[in-house]
């Protein structure tokens, strides 16, 4: 049996991934169980009858004391979770890497470094990281994540689009973390791009409460330069995985000119859609992503800016990560709507998606827990 004490509570990655997760080892016969707590409505109104049912019979179900999970990081409601288990594991994800480790780090990563939990870094990166802060490599393991598998079920149903019908241009960020997803230099970029082609649009979906932000960003733009004929687009509607997935298969194409990710399921989404990629090709996603599969966007290493963990932490040893080149973003912005081959590259895409699905991930878990146990 396998216990996550993760709550759900409040929807976020967490729950999302947490979810996903205990789903598919649930399929696959592995009893499950979860912390009990409130189900936040924007997963009980969006989750069907059957996840529901299953969340409602994990909370009333005993905890395992033999594989117990949860999440590091610095939210005190994950940090101060202990785990009671025989096999403790902590899912770990980062957004940054360290220039130097020679001063105190700051708590979440201290205690990552140094508590008796065995990591599974959601990707290559992220365990890098743990590494070089001074975790012993053989307490961190890999566990890469799932794509939305609705994504696959309706990708055939995608009616053929006309080839002079406008392009949509998909961008995923979070009014919370703007400049970490990098949504200012998607709109910089885009308007210099196409400022007076009224044919392709941007659709910037928000996943945070507060799109007001990003329209008083595009506002100080045209004051800044005037107006121009390219369209913006702003979503903050919350969507459902179907809801989701649908979106991705509307979509022409996909830009992700982010500073920092971990692993980036959204950007997973896009593969899975048969999307072509523009994105900047740091951290976390160059666990999926190459040359061959998407647009990289060129950039530099630069200290890490104004960002959630930032605001929440007392960061040191220089924390840095990814400032996309705008040039760089306008060039591959042009290429994932006009180049011959994107078609070829998005199916590359979608053949690579194919190898990071849920079933993978609980199968990497099973034999990790066998391992370790």
């Amino acid at each position: 049996m396998v216990h996550f004490n993760v709550g759900f509570q409040h929807f976020n990655s967490f729950a999302d991934i947490t979810l996903s997760l205990a789903q598919t080892l649930d399929k696959m016969g592995i009893p499950i169980s979860v912390e009990p707590s409130t189900i936040a409505s924007q997963i009980s109104d969006n989750s069907t009858t059957e996840e529901n049912h299953l969340l409602e019979k994990w909370m009333n179900t005993a905890p395992s004391d033999l594989f117990q999970i949860k999440w590091s990081h610095y939210w005190k409601p994950c940090f101060l979770k202990e785990l009671k288990g025989h096999l403790n594991l902590e899912l770990f994800a980062i957004n940054y890497e360290f220039a130097k480790n020679t001063d105190d780090y700051d708590y979440w990563i201290y205690d990552a470094v140094n508590n008796l939990s065995h990591k599974l870094a959601v990707s290559q990166y992220s365990k890098n990281v743990l590494i070089q802060a001074g975790c012993p490599s053989d307490k961190v393991s890999v566990m890469p994540l799932g794509f939305n598998p609705l994504i696959s079920q309706l990708y055939f149903s995608r009616s053929q689009k006309n080839p002079k019908d406008v392009k949509y241009i998909l961008h995923m960020t979070n009014s919370f973390d703007l400049y970490r997803f990098g949504t200012d230099i998607a709109i910089q970029a885009f308007w210099e791009e196409f400022r007076n082609d009224s044919k392709v649009e941007l659709v910037i979906k928000d996943g945070g409460k507060h799109p007001d932000v990003i329209v008083e960003y595009l506002v100080n733009i045209e004051k800044q330069f005037g107006k121009f004929k390219s369209r913006i687009r702003i979503m903050p509607k919350f969507c459902n995985k179907a809801e989701l997935a649908d979106l991705y298969l509307s979509a022409d194409a996909f830009l992700a000119p982010f500073r920092g990710e971990g692993f980036a399921i959204k950007i997973l989404d896009a593969f899975a859609a048969g999307l072509p990629v523009a994105m900047t090709m740091y951290g976390g996603p160059t666990e999926y992503a190459n040359a061959d599969n998407c647009y990289p966007i060129a950039y530099d290493l630069i200290p890490v800016g104004k960002c959630y963990d930032t605001q929440n932490l007392n960061l040191r040893n220089d924390p840095h990560w990814a400032e996309p080149n705008v040039q760089s973003v306008r060039e591959q912005l042009r290429k994932i709507v006009e180049d011959p081959m994107r078609f070829q590259v998005a199916q590359k895409a979608r053949e690579t998606a194919n190898l990071f699905n849920w079933e993978a991930a609980a199968q990497k878990l099973l034999r990790l827990m066998r391992e370790l146990f």
